[in-house]
């Protein structure tokens, strides 16, 4: 049996030998290249112009051959320039923001004091809820205000019902009055029925218009025997002439007199209602609801009748507070910021060059990563897509709402927003692996014939995972090499250095 360190040696001595076999025939291949590619520059300078003054030909090195036997070997595939439907899927930076139809920077409406504060920075809030109380003499005044209005409007409403009231009554005594109704009549039908000082005067003028008619009525056939004489009969005509007179006027006066008072009456009731509209809808514009204004009494709330509650508008978190106890407040002063963090906003900026794909993004969903979280992946909806580009970025924004119930979107923090597959149609394109580099210039191998192949300078434009726009260069159904271009540019380069 041999020992291990003879194996060892011998397995050594394999790998050397290897070695050596695959080094020389590279060395073999290579100066076969050299002089066939020496060859190639000939054949082209024999064809191509001639300098007048230079005795040797100047090849030319855009023209490369590679014998059709020798494709195989050197993994040379051709396939044609087409137009077609271009794809697209673009990763971009962007950045976690409030959504600001979200956001409540609070101002108190009303300058006061802070008698308490309920809540901390960073404190999650429900909507409704109280967050501090402003002691606001303003507040404390209107609140008064409104008090002593809705008892003037009560007493007045009571007033106008009373005034009504003896108006109608009076109107239809008025109305009996004036259609000649017995005494009992009018007494019986306006039995109970309130009239006030209207009633004893309008009695009083009719009882004396009343008596007046029948001593008339008496004395007249008195007067025609003569048992009357024709002055006493002349007296009492005169006399019934007066009362009626009287009455009449009593009556014309009374009727309007009680018809400005019922207009007034109610004028008055329409006027303190409106103050105290007034008064509520002030309030209501400060926040109050209809249930703080239900029931006010100074004597039972004393101080805090002044008090000017301020609430959540919605749910959300404390994203900062400027307001300590017993601090002084007004309008022109920030107080709380509440944002609801339950959506964020996602803001990424996407190039120029991807501006006709715009419309494609609008209500779209893009999926976004983040390095705080590894393996997890978001969801969010473009909603504006932007319509100004940076001058010094040359970028667009765009913005999408996200859902963020969970709370790991941060607003502030990076996160990989990658964008739906964009489709632009009609692009002239062709393999990336056909695109080369030499020189800073992108350039591609167009088979031209038999076994010629001519380097072709090319613009190039968008990418994605396979294919690569042609901008200039390159015309449809042309033959490019796809793979195995690295042969072609390594004789190309010999080809440079034979020079």
């Amino acid at each position: 049996m041999q020992p291990a360190w003879f194996k060892s040696i011998r397995a050594f001595s394999v790998i050397v030998v290897v070695l050596g076999i695959g080094l020389a025939g590279i060395a073999v291949w290579w100066m076969g290249s050299k002089s066939h590619s020496k060859d190639s520059t000939l054949h082209s300078a024999e064809v191509g112009s001639r300098s007048a003054e230079a005795s040797d030909p100047v090849p030319e090195v855009d023209l490369i051959e590679f014998p059709k036997e020798s494709w195989t070997s050197a993994s040379i595939e051709v396939k044609p320039v087409w137009k077609g439907d271009f794809a697209q899927h673009i990763e971009l930076t962007g950045k976690i923001a409030l959504n600001e139809e979200h956001v409540a920077h609070i101002f108190p409406l009303v300058e006061g004091r802070v008698e308490q504060v309920k809540i901390q920075y960073g404190d999650r809030v429900k909507r409704g809820d109280l967050l501090l109380l402003v002691q606001s003499q303003s507040v404390g005044e209107r609140m008064l205000s409104l008090f002593q209005n809705r008892l003037q409007r009560d007493f007045s409403i009571t007033k106008d019902q009373w005034t009504q009231v003896v108006s109608t009554n009076t109107q239809a005594m008025i109305k009996l009055i004036r259609e000649g109704a017995e005494i009992e009549e009018i007494e019986k039908q306006l039995l109970n029925r309130p009239m006030g000082e209207y009633r004893d005067k309008l009695m009083t003028a009719y009882i004396s218009h009343y008596k007046a008619k029948k001593h008339v009525e008496r004395l007249a056939p008195l007067s025609q025997g003569g048992a009357v004489t024709g002055k006493q009969f002349l007296e009492a005509e005169a006399e019934l002439n007066a009362t009626r007179a009287t009455l009449q006027s009593l009556v014309e006066q009374l009727s309007q007199d009680t018809l400005q008072s019922s207009a007034i009456s109610k004028q008055s009731v329409k006027e303190l209602q409106t103050r105290v509209s007034v008064d509520e809808t002030n309030l209501k514009i400060l926040g109050f609801k209809e249930a703080d204004l239900a029931e006010i009494d100074p004597a039972r709330q004393g101080e805090s009748i002044a008090h000017y509650p301020i609430h959540s508008p919605f749910d959300g978190t404390i994203i900062s507070k400027d307001v300590v106890l017993l601090e002084r407040v007004g309008p022109d002063k920030q107080i709380l910021s509440i944002a609801d963090l339950s959506t964020v906003w996602v803001t990424a900026d996407i190039y120029e060059e991807h501006l006709s794909l715009l419309h494609q993004l609008e209500n779209r969903p893009i999926l976004l990563k983040s390095n705080a979280w590894p393996g997890k992946t978001f969801k969010a909806k473009i909603f504006y897509t932007g319509d100004i580009v940076h001058e010094s970025s040359r970028t667009i924004s765009v913005r999408a709402l996200a859902d963020n119930a969970e709370g790991f979107l941060k607003p502030g923090m990076f996160v990989e927003v990658q964008l739906p597959g964009l489709n632009q149609p009609d692009v002239l394109q062709i393999p990336t692996t056909a695109i080369l580099e030499h020189e800073g210039k992108s350039f591609v191998f167009v088979y031209e014939q038999g076994d010629q192949f001519r380097r072709r300078d090319v613009t190039i434009g968008r990418r994605n995972d396979e294919s690569t726009e042609i901008r200039m260069g390159l015309k449809p159904d042309e033959m490019v090499v796809t793979n195995g271009g690295f042969a072609l540019k390594s004789r190309m380069l010999a080809s440079l250095l034979s020079e």
